[in-house]
């Protein structure tokens, strides 16, 4: 993931240098644009509750708690449409819809000891979670240059509402932190969508930059979006139909859901701006 951030950033740098002295100015003040993007994410789970349906017995100082999967190991998708209005030639408003899919994940283990048999037991189960919503994001846009190529800040809120979810158990007998080869079944995907709540609100901000054509603009941009509402259903959460909480020995916690997403974008004008010579020379908007 680090590798990741160092290469955009590079190439942005990179682009920069080549383009911020080009040839033409993107004039785009009271243009409107319509986006296509898609691109992934990674979850921050924040655990603010935790739940077992197991208690450490008080003979035993270890506590069974969750061990939550680190940013690169909770992967998603998002995808959806964006209305901006330029204000000015670097000020804008975005509006748009999408679909995005989070994950988290969490391991577990538990151990037993049969006394008459004098025989071990070990139980090690890799937890996946993924909620998909229904996303609206609200922002304001700063462009940074004047030239084809042009960097951006942007800002504002979101507000989520759940469209589904799901979880799948893998498990193995050896406690090792790890996908045992050969040594692992599955539960299969079930279905949580009641142990979710149905509405998320928060803050998302982050940067980006687009390449202006007279006809298209390409971007790539990358957003931390921080997650206001509590994610699970506290009134559910015992209340599990597929067996995840008794047969599996363990229910959801109380978590914040936050992420970063990286996505690329296809844009066009959609008010003539090609033919308002949306792209201009230097020496002639002096003229003017």
């Amino acid at each position: 993931m680090n590798r990741f951030i160092q290469h955009v950033l590079t190439i942005v740098l990179i682009s920069i240098s080549s383009f911020s002295y080009g040839q033409y100015t993107v004039f785009k003040k009271k243009k409107s644009y319509l986006a296509l993007l898609g691109g992934f994410n990674y979850s921050l789970p924040q655990v603010t509750d935790r739940y077992a349906v197991l208690s450490t017995s008080p003979m035993t100082d270890e506590v069974n708690e969750k061990e939550y999967g680190k940013l690169g190991k909770n992967k998603g998708a998002q995808f959806g449409i964006r209305y901006s209005y330029n204000f000015t030639n670097t000020l804008s408003a975005v509006a748009g819809f999408g679909y995005q899919t989070q994950s988290f994940n969490y391991l577990t283990q538990y151990a037993w000891e049969d006394t008459i048999s004098n025989q071990n037991f070990e139980r090690e189960m890799h937890h996946e979670q993924r909620i998909s919503y229904f996303t609206l994001p609200i922002l304001a846009r700063w462009d940074l240059t004047q030239g084809q190529f042009k960097p951006y800040v942007q800002g504002g809120i979101f507000m989520d509402f759940r469209h589904q979810a799901s979880k799948m158990i893998t498990y193995d007998n050896t406690l090792d932190g790890e996908e045992t080869e050969n040594q692992t079944s599955s539960s299969g995907w079930g279905d949580i969508t009641d142990n979710t709540r149905k509405f998320n609100m928060g803050l998302m901000a982050g940067a980006g930059v687009h390449y202006y054509t007279k006809y298209v603009t390409f971007g790539v941009e990358t957003n931390f979006r921080y997650g206001f509402l509590k994610t699970i259903n506290d009134n559910t959460r015992y209340m599990d139909q597929n067996g995840f909480a008794l047969q599996y020995l363990d229910v959801l916690d109380q978590l914040k859901l936050s992420a970063l997403n990286v996505q690329f974008s296809l844009s066009v004008p959609i008010n003539n701006s090609v033919t308002a010579n949306i792209l201009r020379k230097s020496r002639y908007k002096k003229r003017r």
